[in-house]
């Protein structure tokens, strides 16, 4: 289902404000909710496709909290994401992809965009002195497999 004018700037803001991206690039997007999960695609839909869900990614559930960025939006962004952004090096990695909660004592808060090597990687969260990982747990397995030789 389309979302809102509200919604839809809610989560135009949401973006802008916490990771730097660009408003123009978010107003291109064709957004769309199916109960708390937002979709987004680029461009215009397939012939006999209706639903940005089709031909898109998951760009953040919308809970009662607030938002929560999704790792695969994250990562398709890419370059777009200049705030909010953690760098991590490989121990501290295998850490997160691990499950744990590192310290954390730098000033940023709430999601983070993971980064590792200039390459962002998924979705975070500061709180509380800690920083862990929210990346699916099929992608950090991947992620470790393919970390293996250097850990």
């Amino acid at each position: 289902m389309p979302v809102s004018p509200e919604l839809r700037q809610q989560i135009i803001d949401f973006y802008a404000q916490q990771f730097g991206i660009p408003e123009s690039f978010l107003d291109g997007l064709l957004i769309e909710t199916n109960k708390e999960e937002v979709w987004g695609a680029t461009g215009s839909l397939l012939p006999g496709i209706y639903s940005a869900r089709a031909v898109g990614l998951r760009i953040c559930r919308n809970f009662h909290g607030g938002f929560k960025p999704t790792s695969v939006f994250l990562a398709a962004l890419g370059p777009l994401v200049s705030r909010s952004r953690i760098d991590v090096e490989l121990d501290d990695l295998r850490s997160l992809l691990m499950g744990q909660r590192i310290a954390y004592s730098g000033s940023e808060a709430g999601y983070v965009a993971l980064v590792y090597q200039g390459d962002i990687l998924g979705c975070g969260r500061c709180h509380d002195g800690k920083l862990h990982a929210l990346i699916p747990t099929g992608r950090r397995r991947e992620l470790l497999e393919i970390l293996a030789p250097h850990l």
